[in-house]
């Protein structure tokens, strides 16, 4: 592969790093806040991030085999 042709997936790939960390931060802030709002503890508070951890993970590992 030559490098032009490298330059745009690496481009792709940090673009969808960059994609990935906001999705993160903001699934963290979103329960983060509703830990506040709902008080919960944090034995909830972790099986709320276990669940919704779980939840995108299996809709991601769904995505990419769909891909394939």
């Amino acid at each position: 592969m030559s490098e032009e042709e490298e330059t745009p997936i690496t481009a792709y790939t940090a673009i969808r790093f960059v994609e990935v960390v906001s999705i993160a931060v903001f699934v963290f802030g979103f329960m983060w806040n509703g830990t506040e709002v709902l008080q919960l503890t944090m034995p909830q508070f972790m099986m709320l991030y276990g669940g919704f951890g779980a939840v995108i993970s299996e809709g991601l590992a769904r995505l990419f085999k769909k891909k394939r």
